[in-house]
């Protein structure tokens, strides 16, 4: 199963996710009595919801100035861990939970001097 999303890096973990739910056993799918469909489209709802957490989360981490590469996310423990290009501080994304944590999300990046900043509408 291949889900789409903005990045490769992000691409690859859901895609991991996916594999993690076929290797599942008919028995352990059909276990609680619970509709596969329903079970599906739950599991669907679950890894959307990660994927659109996990790019407003880039997104933030951008907007503070820090660059992360998307191909550089390393799984350990069930969370996901990577470090700043420019400063080195640290992020990481528990997907059970999508809670992001680390010193990137402490502020700007201090070895950017210019941020991106988005632009709010006027009104």
């Amino acid at each position: 199963m291949a889900l789409k999303t903005s990045h490769d890096g992000h691409q690859r973990i859901m895609n991991r996710l996916a594999d993690s739910v076929f290797e599942l056993s008919d028995e352990e799918i059909l276990a609680d009595g619970v509709d596969p469909q329903e079970k599906a489209d739950r599991t669907s709802s679950v890894l959307r919801k990660a994927v659109d957490k996990w790019e407003s989360e880039n997104a933030r981490l951008s907007n503070l100035g820090h660059t992360i590469n998307p191909n550089k996310w390393r799984s350990v423990d069930g969370s996901y861990h990577n470090h700043c290009l420019n400063c080195g501080s640290s992020a990481s994304f528990a997907m059970a939970t999508g809670e992001m944590q680390g010193d990137a999300l402490g502020g700007s990046c201090p070895e950017n001097a210019y941020p991106i900043k988005r632009r709010e509408a006027s009104r």
